[in-house]
């Protein structure tokens, strides 16, 4: 049984969990997949904001981490990991496949994602139409990579699913937060090497939107959102209950938070089962790795 819980302000207006009880019961394992075979490691590196490298083994996949420009509340990539992103040093190197979620200058900067593409010619990347579009403006020779790239463009509530590397990719479009129709926001759901990885994006933070995609039913590894979905009801909820999985990395933190953050993160972390900030200077985390659950459950439970 989960843990009773009631809602309190602790910070500024925002609303936490805090629980009465715990069941003092272990969480549920998933389902275990044939005896002997076991999922690939995983592991995460914080960039900046919304940017992390995604690594499933060999398999390595980076998101929202191409952009340079300064903004006033969120970090941008040190220039020193942007170099070292760009000429493919460990442990960027090997980079498979880049994700864009949106076209916003703390997520994406078309121009650098023209100059890695003619830097990295093994990656491919995706990315909604309209930052694909923008790309295209800045490269002097399109052509030379445009193969490389994929342009998804989808109504607001529609998905697509693709295959690209070997890693199977779902796509979710949702509006921006603030409930804004542009720039095009994509929710992106990994499968590779026996793990699920959700990253949201900048949505508008509505758990129904969600539940909607079926991410309700499904499991995962990991889930990159933004870090003040345990700190609201419906968020930490849909999170808590709504949610099955191992690793919250959460996100998209304000630099005027950075020194506040932790410690309300820790009133509520008990209520997971691995909740973790991503701060400046983190380095790559190791997440736990377990059975793979069985590719036919998996494959029932992904969103449609």
């Amino acid at each position: 049984m989960r843990s009773i819980s009631k809602w309190r302000t602790v910070w500024g207006g925002v609303v936490i969990l805090s629980s009465l009880g715990l069941s003092g019961q272990a969480p549920a394992a998933g389902p275990s997949g044939p005896p002997g075979r076991t999922a690939s490691p995983l592991s995460l590196t914080p960039i900046a904001n919304m940017g992390v490298l995604v690594s499933f083994g060999e398999t390595k996949v980076l998101i929202d981490a191409l952009f340079d420009k300064p903004h006033p509340d969120y970090r941008a990539p040190e220039p020193e990991t942007l170099d070292r992103i760009m000429k493919g040093a460990a442990p960027f190197d090997g980079i498979d496949l880049v994700l864009v979620t949106h076209d916003h200058p703390d997520h994406f900067d078309p121009s650098l994602a023209v100059r890695y593409l003619e830097a990295r010619p093994e990656a491919a990347l995706l990315a909604p139409s309209d930052a694909v579009e923008a790309m295209r403006r800045a490269a002097p020779d399109w052509p030379g990579i445009g193969p490389r790239v994929t342009s998804i463009g989808l109504g607001v509530g529609e998905t697509r699913v693709l295959s690209v590397k070997g890693v199977a990719v779902t796509a979710c479009r949702t509006l921006h937060s603030g409930d804004r129709d542009v720039p095009m926001n994509l929710m992106y759901l990994l499968e590779t090497g026996g793990r699920r990885v959700w990253h949201e994006g900048d949505p508008n933070g509505r758990c129904d939107v969600f539940q909607a995609f079926g991410l309700k039913d499904a499991r995962f590894d990991l889930a990159v959102v933004h870090y003040w979905y345990p700190l609201e009801p419906n968020c930490a909820r849909f999170l808590e209950e709504g949610l099955d999985v191992d690793h919250i990395a959460l996100a998209h933190l304000p630099i005027r938070l950075e020194g506040d953050a932790p410690g309300k993160i820790d009133l509520v972390r008990r209520d997971y089962k691995d909740l973790f900030l991503l701060l400046p200077g983190m380095p790559t985390r190791a997440l736990s790795a377990g059975p793979a659950d069985g590719c036919g459950d998996r494959a029932r439970s992904a969103p449609r």
